[in-house]
């Protein structure tokens, strides 16, 4: 009998993702096509029905409960509220900025002047890359560049000329000077441009003309803010963002909302990196290189074609937002009316992206030297598609805490061999084992040691970042299949720049934006039961710098079951070369 209730509510549960898209609408949408609101009305087959509201979260948080007719996750309400609270430097943790943020952002004149009164010519010619400078090492720069100027304004006076360019044409040596002052100067007028676009968005108060500690914080909020992975330096990509002005910046953040909110509602996952060909969205990249991994690996032989990019453009176009203005003018539109649904024209989708997909997904080290790289497969007759072609991490040497307390450095295996994806976590709280030492869960903040709470979650900061996916490995028993789950997981990670350089504890990180991505597309296109909340009581004692902590926690997170599970093969060439090394 007990058996026979829980079928039922499996049979009740594991209704496919797509069940509300193919119901009749509850409610008319907005339909728009060519900039033009086409009024009230049911969609078509053809169209794709976007939310465009400030309340919305991506499906894993909202959607895919209440799709099965269960409560949303809890932290669906702080997800919100962090797209809403204008902290624009979030995205690339895995939060983009509601409309109403954005809007503000775009609506911002005064901030628009204030970044077109720069001089940016400095920043077209300058040496890259700039970087922070410690206080002793500026000064020296500072004195010898002063130095510098003085030598030349000697030689002007000596030989009565009017400018430094007349010096350059005496010989070789004060055309060798005349080259190092000048790059001295372009140096320190891009730093005061750089400073001062930092100082239009109020992410610096001094302009010291230094590139200092404070200059590096603001340009990694800035980075992070504007979609490009970097250190605080001034690099390539940085500056491209920043001679690109602030209102293109505002258009391509917009464009990334849609574009999430798009792939979100049509279920799309195909990025291009499978082919490790991504298209643009109205002529723009909307991604940095750091983001397009290919990897030196040869590519899939059979990958998918980018479908989020012209899914998006088709949406911009439909709205009408093919520029700033129009693009700021339409979603103010949008957003003073009361209905923020909107329906617009899907790009036809190739025949194997049917609701259902047969999947299957590989976790490999290609050679040494490459970083490992996720592969997401649909089987397609014959054939196997690949879907996403991710950058990853494996297993590396960390710190350890033995039984007696010593601490000492063990290697981190990644599990290999076949493995599946079951269990699907939204806003995981990482369980620290008693083998993490305590100084690695206590930080010094604000003038005293206290206890990362953000490390254990559930947040965008967890360890497992926004969500999870527990890799088990099934040994089949007598009468059942046993699902053993020996720690490793694929999980989001706000970590992002180590995606790229960094290893891990023996788990599979991705950057959040995949890590949602893939959870939405897996719910999308699989049947799944919701089974809420992981109940499990978790107490820890942390002790350091002369005092203690308790850590206590009793939800692990919102837990969803593919049915079936996802096959999952992770490769067995996982940095052997590595292993011998301490």
């Amino acid at each position: 009998m007990g058996a026979s209730l829980l079928l039922s509510l499996a049979a009740v549960l594991a209704v496919p993702a797509a069940s509300a898209a193919l119901a009749p609408c509850e409610r008319p949408v907005r339909v728009f096509s060519d900039g033009h609101s086409q009024g009230l009305r049911c969609p078509d087959g053809g169209m794709t029905v976007v939310d465009l509201g400030d309340a919305w979260t991506p499906y894993l948080f909202s959607g895919a409960a209440h799709d099965v007719g269960v409560a949303a996750p809890g932290y669906r309400d702080t997800l919100a509220a962090l797209a809403m609270s204008g902290e624009l430097d979030l995205e690339l943790y895995g939060v983009t900025a509601a409309p109403q943020a954005v809007l503000a952002m775009m609506s911002d004149e005064a901030r628009h002047r204030c970044h077109d009164a720069i001089d940016d010519d400095p920043l077209a010619s300058v040496a890259l890359p700039l970087r922070r400078e410690d206080p002793s090492r500026a000064r020296a720069r500072s004195k010898a560049d002063a130095q510098l100027a003085a030598r030349v304004a000697v030689t002007m006076r000596r030989h009565g000329l009017a400018d430094a360019f007349a010096v350059a044409q005496l010989g070789p040596g004060p055309a060798r000077l005349v080259a190092q002052l000048e790059r001295a100067q372009t140096r320190a007028a891009a730093i005061a441009a750089v400073q001062a676009h930092l100082a239009c968005d109020g992410l610096l108060q001094r302009q010291t003309g230094r590139f200092d500690a404070a200059t590096a914080e603001a340009l990694a909020t800035y980075q992070r803010r504007n979609w490009i992975v970097g250190r605080g330096e001034l690099d390539a990509d940085t500056r491209e963002g920043l001679l690109a002005g602030s209102r293109e910046l505002d258009f391509r953040r917009v464009l990334r909302m849609l574009r999430q909110r798009v792939a979100d509602a049509a279920g799309l996952i195909e990025d291009g990196s499978a082919r490790g060909a991504w298209r643009t969205v109205l002529g723009r990249q909307l991604d940095p290189e750091s983001l397009r991994h290919r990897g030196g690996a040869p590519l899939p032989a059979d990958g998918a074609d980018d479908l989020i990019a012209p899914a998006t453009e088709a949406a911009a176009r439909a709205l009408g937002w093919t520029e700033f203005t129009l693009a700021r003018d339409g979603l103010r539109a949008l957003l003073a009316g009361e209905n923020r649904l909107v329906a617009v024209p899907s790009p036809a989708l190739p025949a194997y992206q049917q609701r259902m997909l047969d999947l299957h997904a590989t976790i490999d080290r290609p050679a040494s030297g490459e970083r490992p790289m996720l592969t997401l497969y649909a089987h397609d007759g014959d054939r196997d598609i690949a879907l996403v072609r991710w950058p990853t991490t494996v297993g590396g040497w960390k710190a350890e805490k033995l039984p007696g307390g010593r601490i000492v450095r063990k290697y981190k295996h990644s599990d290999v061999g076949p493995r599946v994806w079951r269990d699907l976590v939204a806003a995981p709280v990482w369980y620290a084992p008693d083998t993490t030492p305590d100084k690695e869960l206590l930080a010094f903040r604000d003038g005293h040691w206290t206890v990362k709470e953000e490390l254990l979650g559930p947040g965008l900061r967890s360890a497992y970042g926004l969500v999870m996916l527990v890799h088990h490995e099934p040994v089949p028993l007598r009468t059942r299949t046993a699902m053993l789950d020996h720690g490793i997981r694929t999980h989001g990670s706000v970590s992002y720049r180590s995606i790229l350089t960094g290893e891990s504890h023996g788990c599979h990180r991705l950057y959040n934006h995949h890590a949602l991505r893939l959870a939405t597309f897996l719910l999308h296109h699989r049947s799944y039961v919701a089974h809420g909340p992981i109940e499990e009581s978790y107490d820890r004692g942390v002790r350091g710098h002369g005092r203690g902590w308790s850590i206590h926690r009793d939800n692990r997170g919102f837990r969803y079951e593919l049915t079936p599970p996802v096959p999952l093969e992770v490769g067995r060439r996982v940095l052997e070369q590595r292993k011998g090394k301490s």
